[in-house]
This record gives structure tokens, C-alpha cells and sequence, in this order.
């Protein structure tokens, strides 16, 4: 009898060290870039872009669409992890269907961390650059780098002035 219970302990020692973890990631994966909109006049507060479609092009010079048009004060764009930039375009609706784009090219550094074996790899985005095509805009002022690095979503990273 009691070789069969330390059979059985040595049995379930090595189940319980032979389990793994599950396979869900619940860590912080690839940031995406946010980006906050304010008022012109007012630099100290939010205004809203009316009717606002935001598209990207994904490495394969694809257009995503990201969400649908709406009246947003701050958005959430996913960057290109296969290229060292993503050109955002901002199109501003007006009521008779017809949209004015304005285009944020955004360059970056990218880094790949390893996160976990549940989660793999994620990205992260170092030295963001804007490139400030300003005598091209139709709606937008201005455009401000508000952080240099993309490593989390906690705030804002580009305030756009409008």
C-alpha cells in the first residue's frame, strides 16, 4: 500500500509540473497609434471631426477602412508592422456626400518584442515621424508629435488641430 501512494505522488507531481499555462493571451500585444483632435482657436480643447472616414494602406497597397464614418474626437489607428510607414487618410464628409482627405504620413522604427508563447511577438514603434505636407491640407492646421514612441495606448500620440 505504501509504495502504490508514492507511485501515485510521484504520478501527480510530475502532472502538476507537466502542465503548461493556458494558451490565452491576456498581455498588451502591437499599440496602435492614437490620435486626439482639438480646436484650432482653442488649443486646450477637444473639437470633433464631423463625419470623419479614416482609411490605410496595409502592405499589399490595399485600402482598409477603419470603422465607419462618424463624428469622433479621437481615433485609433493600427500602424503596418511589415513596413516602416503607414499613410493615413482622413476624409471629412460634408452634407452632400462629398469628402475632403487630408493624408498624415507617418514614419517609423519598428521592434519586435518577444511578449510570450501565448501571445508571440508584438510591435512597437520607435521614433514616429510626421511628415508635415501642411500646404497640402484642406481641413486640417496643424499636426503635433505628442510622444516619440508607440509602446502603449495609455494617451495620445498625435494631436491634430482642425
Amino acid at each position: 500500500m505504501k509504495q502504490k501512494t508514492i507511485i501515485t505522488f510521484v504520478l501527480l507531481i510530475a502532472f502538476l509540473f507537466g502542465c503548461e499555462t493556458d494558451n490565452i493571451c491576456i498581455e498588451e500585444t502591437t499599440p496602435h497609434l492614437i490620435i486626439r483632435f482639438y480646436n484650432n482657436e482653442d488649443s486646450s480643447k477637444l473639437r470633433k471631426v464631423n463625419n470623419l472616414k479614416i482609411t490605410v494602406k496595409n502592405s499589399l497597397n490595399e485600402d482598409i477602412q477603419i470603422g465607419d464614418i462618424a463624428t469622433l474626437d479621437s481615433i485609433v489607428v493600427p500602424l503596418n508592422v511589415d513596413l516602416d510607414y503607414t499613410n493615413i487618410y482622413l476624409s471629412k464628409y460634408t452634407t452632400d456626400d462629398t469628402g475632403v482627405v487630408d493624408t498624415l504620413a507617418i514614419n517609423y522604427v519598428r521592434d519586435e518584442i518577444f511578449v510570450s508563447r501565448s501571445c508571440g511577438y508584438k510591435t512597437i514603434f520607435n521614433s514616429i515621424d510626421v511628415f508635415d505636407n501642411s500646404a497640402d491640407w484642406l481641413w486640417m492646421k496643424n499636426v503635433v508629435k505628442v510622444k516619440a514612441n508607440i509602446t502603449n495606448e495609455n494617451q495620445a500620440h498625435i494631436n491634430i488641430y482642425h
